[in-house]
């Protein structure tokens, strides 16, 4: 692991869960501008530690580079013209952002995902504003749910947070790391900029990252408790 404590680095992760969960809820807005420039993705502090975040992030800060020469303004609304075919409509979107869609034969838009993900967050005391009118595997609030379980590992005891660990690995396996790749194929061949594509590209390869820091994390407990039984 890099030179932090484990809780830094769940500090992080809570900060781009967040991040990116509340970019694919909401369009950008004029308090959030910065994120359609070049200096943002150049500093944004990820490191390209696999294919995917390398790639979103070359590509973001590609796109961004030509956003730069023209108004804040008519940026801002190019990036959510394309947020608005590919995740809202007219019609069906372009790429969906919720689980059901790829996970069902059918492409249902309120599929058995939807109603899992809304009694997982009811759990955790969570509700969609959009409850009832948009099913709740959305991306954004799957991210949202990843958020929560990643602040419930501070200021636990060990064996607690090992049960939490296996519960945000499982979660990304059985949900996030299920579909999000078939996401990102469909923002990329239907995306009229490419930013949204980047966008989840660099989201995807954060869940591959942080899957490894967790199964990580697990193995270190793993091998101490091994030596405590000695």
């Amino acid at each position: 692991m890099m030179t932090k404590t484990w809780a830094e680095v769940w500090s992080f992760q809570e900060q781009l869960y967040s991040f990116f969960a509340n970019y694919l809820l909401e369009p950008v807005q004029e308090q959030n501008k910065e994120i359609v420039t070049e200096q943002f993705w150049r500093q944004f502090p990820l490191e390209a530690a696999n294919e995917q975040i390398m790639s979103g992030l070359e590509q973001l800060v590609n796109f961004t580079s030509k956003l730069d020469e023209q108004d804040m303004i008519n940026s801002i609304e190019e990036v959510n013209v394309e947020y608005t075919e590919l995740f809202i409509g007219p019609g069906v979107p372009k790429s969906p952002p919720w689980e059901s869609f790829y996970n069902t034969r059918k492409k249902l838009f309120f599929g058995t995902t939807a109603y899992v993900m809304k009694d997982l967050l009811s759990k955790q005391g969570l509700e969609s504003k959009h409850s009832g009118r948009q099913p709740e595997d959305h991306l954004g609030l799957e991210l949202l749910y990843l958020t929560v379980l990643t602040e419930q590992l501070h200021n636990e005891d060990i064996q607690r947070q090992v049960n939490i660990i296996k519960d945000q690995l499982a979660f990304m396996d059985e949900h996030l790391l299920s579909w999000i790749p078939n996401l990102y194929d469909d923002a990329k061949n239907n995306g009229s900029l490419g930013f949204y594509s980047g966008f989840i590209e660099i989201i995807w390869g954060t869940l591959l990252w942080d899957k490894e820091l967790l199964e990580e994390f697990l193995a270190e407990y793993e091998g101490k408790e091994e030596l405590l039984e000695k």
